[in-house]
């Protein structure tokens, strides 16, 4: 029962904001369509512990006639102790597009966490976006490279300033549907 309430009461949240942001415009669904199909491949990401290595899955889709744009991702890893399959990232996110602001955003959940965040257009298939960590903690941001035909690049980068990046995440995917 609760996680149907969870559902509908993130429906609610969404349909409201459909009054302001239409994805379904010409100009706005041409211009991010790359992002939409089934990806599969590698990723890394540090840990405490060094390079944490995972096979990474991606799916972005059209809901609702593509005024919104959900994209899931997975990344999981076989402990090679045990030989059990362990989920290393989970998370699920909206894209919008706001035709007042001109303005792309993503809302992404993870387990105990929502941010939404502006994506910036880098190139004409490279999209960015940053997250601020609370208190004073640096920024993160991520840019996926969409510029070869049926590939994902995506890296993570952390700064304490905004001037110096170090990289913590990576991923290398290819277009399965």
């Amino acid at each position: 029962m609760g996680k149907i309430i969870g559902v509908i009461s993130l429906l609610l949240v969404l349909t409201s904001r459909l009054s302001a942001q239409h994805l379904n415009s010409e100009h706005s669904t041409t211009k991010i369509a790359f992002i939409l199909g089934e990806w599969q491949g590698t990723g890394w990401m540090m840990t405490q512990n060094g390079k944490l290595l995972s096979q990474v899955t991606e799916k972005a889709e059209c809901k609702l006639d593509c005024n919104i744009i959900t994209v899931s991702g997975l990344g999981t890893r076989t402990d090679s102790l045990t030989n059990q399959t362990k989920v290393v990232h989970d998370a699920f996110g909206t894209i919008t597009y706001d035709k007042a602001t001109n303005q792309f955003y993503m809302r992404a959940y993870k387990t105990d966490n929502v941010i939404e965040t502006a994506i910036e257009f880098i190139a004409e298939k490279t999209i960015r976006w940053k997250l601020e960590i609370p208190n004073g903690g640096g920024t993160m941001r991520f840019t996926a490279d969409f510029s070869e035909p049926d590939k994902w690049k995506e890296t993570g980068e952390f700064s304490r300033d905004g001037a110096n990046w170090i990289k913590i995440m990576e991923t290398e995917l290819e277009k399965k549907l």
